[in-house]
């Protein structure tokens, strides 16, 4: 037998790359939510207009404005840039541990902060566990509060579209680390999206299938594909009509480029971030292959199977289609 599901949603970062398709599959949803977008008042972000949605805007400084934010919701989806890790998140944590908020989806969607060398890798992923442990702190004056961390790695989409990963596709230059054979797993930003839904939808407690209660104070590893940076190239090349002869390839050992991404950070280069985080998810020995140490949740949350060509296709086109309403 199942227990009730959340109602209540607030959504912190809305506008953003991972916020935006929250709420579209937060929208598309069967159940019907009541979603509050806690938005700051110099905003720029567009909303759709929809009964379910209330838009609250004031400043994250002001303890009123969180608390009439954070009224009334059962759970919040903090999905933050990285540079409101970790100060604003925790500010935004206790306000809403302070209104009665029990679930609560820190800033994750990322690495596996789950593992010891991904941690000590990259000052970002410290900070992750450090806003976990305050929920936890929190916890013990707010019965019932609990976080649910979501794992993703990089997004492959996201990721194919900025240059990441080293394929760098409109110049066809691609740099493999470690001759890029290395296993990784790689989530699209939207399946990332969808199961934070797929989760928020899940009974609070059930006694005959999953529910959220199984994820509380738990990271939950969801992927797109287990693949390697070569496999990623080879699909880029499919996908394009193009092969080897019509790149320039080149290969750096991967952990040369993570010590070049640590001490870019440490002279004030915050891009350096790049190196040391794509670098520890492709490398082969600093955890990026989460699935073959903790398994996935794909089944459990019904996540659709992808096809790697298509979604490489898929990344593409949109890449595309912006260049071209740009230029429009």
């Amino acid at each position: 037998m199942a227990s009730r599901t959340i109602n209540n949603i607030a959504l912190v970062g809305a506008g953003g790359n991972m916020g935006a398709l929250v709420l579209k599959n937060l929208l598309k949803s069967s159940l019907k939510y009541n979603i509050t977008i806690v938005s700051r008042l110099d905003s720029k972000s567009i909303f759709p207009e929809d009964p379910s949605i209330t838009i609250k805007a004031g400043s994250y400084d002001s303890d009123s404005f969180l608390a009439s934010a954070f009224s009334g919701t059962d759970a919040v989806v903090l999905a933050l840039h990285f540079e409101a890790i970790p100060d604003m998140a925790i500010r935004l944590i206790k306000a809403a541990a302070a209104a009665g908020v029990k679930w609560i989806f820190p800033p994750e969607f990322g690495s596996d902060t789950g593992n010891e060398v991904m941690i000590n890798v990259a000052p970002i992923h410290s900070l992750k566990v450090g806003i976990r442990n305050a929920i936890e702190e929190l916890a013990k004056d707010h019965q019932g509060l609990k976080w649910v961390g979501v794992v993703t790695n990089p997004w492959l989409d996201w990721s194919l579209q900025k240059g990441m990963y080293e394929i760098d596709i409109p110049n066809r230059k691609a740099t493999l680390l470690s001759g890029g054979t290395a296993k990784f797993n790689t989530t699209n930003l939207s399946t990332a999206a969808l199961s934070i839904v797929r989760l928020l939808a899940l009974p609070i407690t059930s006694s005959s299938g999953p529910s959220l209660s199984d994820y509380g104070n738990r990271l939950v590893y969801i992927s797109s594909f287990r693949t390697s940076q070569r496999e990623i190239l080879d699909s880029v090349q499919r996908v394009t009509g193009t092969s080897d002869s019509d790149w320039t390839i080149t290969n750096r050992d991967a952990q040369e480029y993570i010590e070049e991404g640590a001490a870019k950070i440490a002279n004030g280069d915050i891009w350096g971030m790049a190196n040391v985080l794509y670098g520890s998810v492709m490398k082969g020995d600093m955890g990026g292959d989460y699935e073959s140490a903790w398994g996935l949740s794909n089944t459990a949350l019904g996540l659709p199977k992808e096809d790697l060509d298509e979604s490489v296709r898929a990344a593409l086109q949109d890449t595309s289609s912006r260049a071209s309403s740009n230029v429009a």
